[in-house]
């Protein structure tokens, strides 16, 4: 029988290189046994990964939803995303990689740049295939990373921030989105809250389940938290909470042994019967229809 998985394993990216505890920019071949090992086994990141797969086949499953994967295919992997590489092929091409620190991605004045819908958006993650001129704009942006990374001339961070911004601005056009923001996101002040309460979900949503508890953290009322986060995200704190409960409960449903009451614990719930519902109430399906749902669907190719 094989051995029952509890866990999903957590990589860093010190174990992809030697060079460079903050940024990474490699070819998949040169990444050796610390990327390969991983292949076919679910895992966290706990950096920012920009996936592109430039040839061959794979199956590439991110939090449930499993793509197929052909020629010059992005992907946007935020820390704690729950992924599997699946080669059907020998695949060749680029991983990107970066911690927050490399990029401030906790500093207030940079929530309207690089917290794009790119690395979150309400389907957790981005899937974008390159036509051949955007494949070209591309590589040039790759290229010139690795050759500031190679020779590490003076101020060759600052190029590196710039040429990262660059890429993750070409990629959102690609996408089809803006990284223009409304004039009341400008409000830093509110930008910033809302900030600081994503941050505090990923923290604390196991033990932390209403508004009330993370407006406290903040020191502002429910209502405006719940205010702030329908004008800058569309939808409301509690659906914020909610999601990020059943983002999790789904990852350990899909890369894991567990059963629906293990999980229940590991999530906070005292009561596994209401986790349950909880689960059913807000995916229409219960945990074990939705295990048995997952691992038979494949979400659209790229």
């Amino acid at each position: 029988m094989a051995d029952k998985r509890e866990n999903i394993g957590i990589v860093s990216l010190p174990e992809y290189t030697h060079v460079d505890p903050d940024f990474v920019v490699s070819g998949l071949c040169e990444l050796g046994d610390s990327f390969f090992d991983q292949i076919g086994v679910p895992h966290r990141h706990d950096f920012y990964t920009i996936y592109w797969i430039k040839s061959g086949k794979l199956l590439h499953t991110i939090d449930a939803v499993t793509h197929e994967v052909e020629n010059n295919t992005l992907f946007f992997i935020a820390p704690g995303q729950v992924h599997n590489l699946q080669a059907t092929e020998r695949i060749e091409g680029y991983m990107i990689a970066f911690r927050d620190a490399f990029m401030c991605l906790k500093d207030q004045s940079q929530i309207s740049g690089i917290n794009s819908g790119l690395f979150f958006n309400n389907q957790f993650s981005s899937v974008i295939h390159l036509n051949n001129n955007q494949e070209s704009d591309i590589e040039a942006i790759v290229h010139l990373m690795m050759k500031e990374l190679t020779f590490r001339e003076p101020e060759y961070e600052m190029a590196l921030h710039g040429l990262l911004r660059y890429f993750l601005v070409l990629a959102s056009r690609i996408k089809g989105e803006t990284l223009a923001i409304s004039p009341e996101q400008h409000a830093m002040h509110n930008s910033s809250i809302f900030l600081k309460f994503k941050n505090l979900i990923e923290e604390k949503y196991q033990e932390l389940k209403t508004v009330s508890d993370y407006a406290r953290l903040l020191h502002i009322k429910p209502v405006l938290l719940n205010e702030i986060s329908k004008q800058l995200s569309g939808i409301t704190a509690g659906e914020h909470i909610r999601n990020r409960v059943i983002l999790e409960a789904q990852r350990y449903l899909y890369n894991t042994d567990l059963t629906a009451k293990e999980i229940a614990y590991k999530l906070g719930f005292d009561d596994p019967h209401y986790f349950s519902r909880f689960f059913k109430k807000y995916t229409n399906q219960s945990p074990s229809e939705f295990k048995e749902a997952a691992r038979t669907s494949i979400g659209p190719s790229a």
